[in-house]
């Protein structure tokens, strides 16, 4: 709560909604709380303005809601994906909702109906368009939405909600504010680079705490540490990996960022503890973690488009083994 009121606070001094409209692109890492913040945003609007507001956003005349697409087994658009749903299908751990598959994209067609909706009058002062997350646009749905954001018949805020805000479109960046939503580190001190991982995205505790996906990823350091060791054939390993889903690249990004910098920490830092705990385990240089993450980045972008996910483990292992020695 206290990162929600923080931000907000920063948000107020920058926006007052005040003007017609309002292109605002809210962004930090997933699983942060943007989502959480963009109700909040709308929740004071309405507050401050004697408006009476359900807290279901998605149902609210005057907000327009939009993520990825859900598509029946004929193909046909049901509806998009809420934001719990948004959080499992991009961790990797699930693919479908309601025995309907999710799209890899924000389409078209969504736009086309976003397009509608702001083309009708607000029944209050302004309308609100959520689209989550807006890095997941096309070359179409982003031409497309690049129309509507330059000129909308009723008074609209857009807050369009990024995980990587490199993945969007210039022309969309360049329409837009941007607003960094910023995570404080209250722990004094972590028991593990788990523990300092989930930390950092609330959003994925509360996943963990109800289904338990994670309850394999303690695993990762030694399971690196014995790959460092020449202990076990890297192969073996990717089954594991491949049913712990894409997650585990954002996870071991992490891992080897603390690497990397660990080194250079103070001793009162309050990771200081988690890099010696992982450099005991894997005792590599900030070089050789800095080779590794640019190799991660590149799997990254790759496990987001449609590939075989048996071979694409595979691949990861064994390159990550050449490179750990």
């Amino acid at each position: 709560m206290h990162n929600l009121e923080k931000n907000f606070k920063q948000f107020l001094d920058q926006y007052n909604f005040k003007k017609r409209n309002y292109n605002i692109i809210i962004h930090s890492s997933n699983a942060t709380g943007k989502y959480a913040f963009a109700n909040h945003i709308i929740e004071k609007y309405y507050e401050s303005n004697n408006i009476k507001y359900s807290n279901d956003m998605i149902s609210f005349p005057d907000i327009f809601y939009l993520s990825l697409p859900l598509y029946n087994k004929s193909g046909k658009f049901e509806r998009s994906i809420n934001n719990d749903e948004r959080l499992l299908y991009e961790f990797g751990f699930e693919d479908k909702f309601d025995n309907c598959r999710v799209g890899t994209d924000i389409s078209i067609d969504q736009i086309r109906d976003l397009k509608e909706f702001t083309n009708i009058s607000a029944r209050y002062k302004h309308k609100f368009v959520i689209i989550n997350n807006c890095d997941r646009l096309n070359n179409q749905s982003s031409a497309a939405l690049l129309k509507t954001l330059e000129e909308t018949n009723a008074p609209c805020i857009f807050l369009l909600l990024a995980s990587e805000l490199g993945s969007i479109k210039d022309t969309i960046k360049s329409r837009c504010h941007s607003f960094r939503y910023l995570i404080d580190d209250y722990q004094d001190k972590y028991s593990s680079h788990f523990d300092f991982y989930v930390s950092s995205k609330p959003g994925l505790k509360d996943i963990d705490d109800a289904y338990e996906y994670l309850n394999d990823y303690n695993s990762f350091e030694n399971e690196l540490s014995d790959l460092y060791k020449k202990n076990i054939n890297p192969v073996i390993l990717s089954k594991d990996w491949m049913e712990r889903g894409a997650l585990c690249i954002d996870y071991l990004l992490s891992l080897f960022y603390v690497l990397m910098k660990g080194f250079k920490l103070h001793d009162s830092n309050n990771i200081k503890g988690v890099y010696t705990s992982l450099s005991k385990k894997i005792p590599i240089n900030s070089s050789r973690a800095i080779s590794i993450i640019r190799i991660l980045y590149s799997f990254k972008i790759d496990i987001q488009g449609n590939v075989n996910k048996k071979i694409f483990y595979d691949n990861l292992l064994i390159v990550l083994n050449k490179e750990l020695y």
